[in-house]
């Protein structure tokens, strides 16, 4: 999912389990993991409609260029290839 606050920052949900948010906002430098509440999350993010597969492509390219943790790496991965699997089983 792609969300933006009200200061237009974008950012990808790595993970969402109910009651907490991991989430990689776009900054300069290097990406890190963010986690909120739920509550909290739903009062700060909204549901961005720009495009998952074009948003994960450039976060990876921003993490290979400016680094990421590896939890962050891991999470845009994972929803790289999910995108990736989707698509492919639609053939």
């Amino acid at each position: 999912m792609i969300v933006t606050n009200q200061a237009l920052t974008m950012a990808v949900v790595i993970r969402h389990d109910g009651q907490q948010v991991t989430l990689v906002p776009m900054r300069s430098g290097k990406l890190a993991a963010q986690r909120l509440l739920a509550s909290q999350f739903n009062h700060d993010w909204q549901t961005s409609d720009y495009p998952l597969e074009k948003a994960v492509q450039s976060f990876l390219a921003h993490a290979r260029d400016h680094g990421a943790s590896k939890e962050v790496l891991n999470g845009l991965e994972r929803l790289a290839k999910r995108d990736q699997d989707v698509v492919a089983s639609l053939f």
